[in-house]
């Protein structure tokens, strides 16, 4: 659906972006970290076609949404500070977005009504945006970027602002919206990433430093067994109920309950457990390896 290739960016002197290659399929939720100032606004506003680019291609469907009015219309884009009409109200502005998305003018009414439900905004659809707070306006402006059913779609830091509820509703929106869309979703947050992403990529001075599958669901419990070789402490937690995977000493569990089950299986064996609980946060680890320079990140690099 998305495919970028040698992506170069420059301000001046600066390079804000430096050769990014980048792959998205339908259907696929790609998670996009790195610290401040690494260059993902900048990424994600060459790929909406909101800037051209110094060197570099991006194909959108067949099209560049830079130089194609066709690709850019399958693409939605939700920036970090949305510049929502304040004298709008939230329904007016979701309709005009529609409008300039391409969506036909006797179905506007229904697209935005629709777009403002999906994105848990409906009940502020006659108030005006300029009286709406941060959350409520990073939720109409989510509306705004969905409007028309996009092919793709481009989020930038979405959940700012965003209360614990709200995030809810917006991971459960995310779900419902892959079924027909590849999504970009740039955040700071690696919990985030972890929950909503399949993939994660961490970009760090306009480069790409990490590109990974993102761990899918479950509990993480490391387990450290001394009398019994790591063969036999294997194939014990591998057939354990609940027990979904096991990879270096670390078992991915339906729930963290299961951590009874594992120790009880231990002890019953007559082995000693030294060590039952949260295994180190895996993508915490490979994002700062990444972004400092350590040995994970010299790999990418």
């Amino acid at each position: 659906m998305v495919e970028a290739r040698g992506l170069v960016i420059r301000y001046g002197p600066r390079t804000a972006v430096a050769g990014v290659d980048l792959d998205l399929a339908s259907g696929e939720i790609l998670g996009l970290l790195g610290p401040n100032g690494a260059g993902k606004t900048t990424l994600l506003r060459r790929l909406a076609g909101l800037l051209p680019g110094s060197a570099g291609t991006v194909d959108v469907g067949g099209a560049d949404p830079a130089s194609d009015p066709r690709a850019r219309a399958r693409v939605g884009y939700l920036p970090e500070d949305p510049p929502l009409y304040a004298e709008d109200t939230a329904l007016q502005y979701v309709r005009y977005m529609g409008s300039l998305s391409g969506v036909e003018r006797s179905r506007r009414t229904e697209a935005a009504e629709r777009a403002l439900q999906r994105a848990g905004a409906d009940h502020l659809a006659d108030r005006p945006n300029g009286r709406l707070s941060r959350g409520q306006r990073q939720r109409v402006a989510l509306a705004a970027a969905i409007v028309h059913d996009p092919a793709v779609l481009l989020l930038d830091e979405p959940s700012e602002g965003l209360d614990p509820q709200q995030k809810v509703a917006f991971r459960a929106l995310l779900g419902d919206l892959r079924r027909k869309t590849a999504i970009v979703f740039s955040t700071h947050v690696l919990a985030e990433a972890q929950a909503v992403c399949d993939r994660t990529v961490v970009i760090d001075h306009g480069k790409v430093v990490l590109n990974r599958p993102t761990a899918a669901g479950g509990t993480r419990l490391q387990v450290v067994v001394t009398g019994a070789d790591a063969a036999a402490v294997n194939a014990l937690l591998t057939g354990l109920p609940g027990v979904r995977s096991v990879q270096s000493g670390v078992c991915t569990v339906d729930a963290p309950e299961v951590a009874e089950t594992i120790a009880a299986a231990v002890c019953e064996r007559g082995w000693r457990l030294r060590r039952l609980g949260p295994a180190p946060d895996e993508l915490e680890a490979a994002f700062l390896a990444a972004v400092t320079g350590g040995p994970e990140g010299a790999r990418h690099r």
